[in-house]
Order: structure tokens, then C-alpha cells, then sequence
């Protein structure tokens, strides 16, 4: 017997989107290792800038989603 009684479609696994931010950021890394000079620098920074914003957003999201729990608390956990 089916578990899903209604036959509705199972909804897929929830993908954070901070790791696909971060992810992202190492494109312009591979990318440096291949480009001219001139380009290593501008291609290094959109890098950075990409791993910031994904950085904020992690930061966002988890704050959302422990119910107001700081940040402090989810590094620290229970050593204080």
C-alpha cells in the first residue's frame, strides 16, 4: 500500500540556498586560474563578494529558522 494516500506528488528535499552561493563562488576562482593577468584580480573579488552574500544569507536563514535563537548561541551552543 501506498504511504501517500492523497497520490500526491512528494515534495523534494529542501536545498539551502547559501551552499549553492558558496558554490557558486569558487567559479570565479577556477575561472582566475585560467584567465590573463588583468583579469585574475576583478575575477578574485566577484569571488569574495559572491562568498559575502552567501555568508549573509546563511546567517539569515538561520536565524529564520531556530525560532530567534542567536547566532551566539548556535556557535557556542551550550559552553557558556
Amino acid at each position: 500500500m501506498s504511504q501517500n494516500p492523497r497520490g500526491t506528488p512528494p515534495t523534494p528535499p529542501r536545498t539551502e540556498r547559501w551552499v549553492l552561493i558558496m558554490a557558486l563562488a569558487f567559479a570565479p576562482v577556477l575561472a582566475a586560474l585560467f584567465a590573463p593577468q588583468a583579469a585574475r584580480i576583478p575575477l578574485l573579488a566577484i569571488a569574495g563578494l559572491t562568498f559575502i552574500v552567501g555568508f549573509v544569507v546563511m546567517v539569515r536563514e538561520s536565524r529564520r529558522s531556530r525560532g530567534g535563537e542567536s547566532l551566539r548561541q548556535l556557535v557556542h551552543g551550550d559552553s557558556e
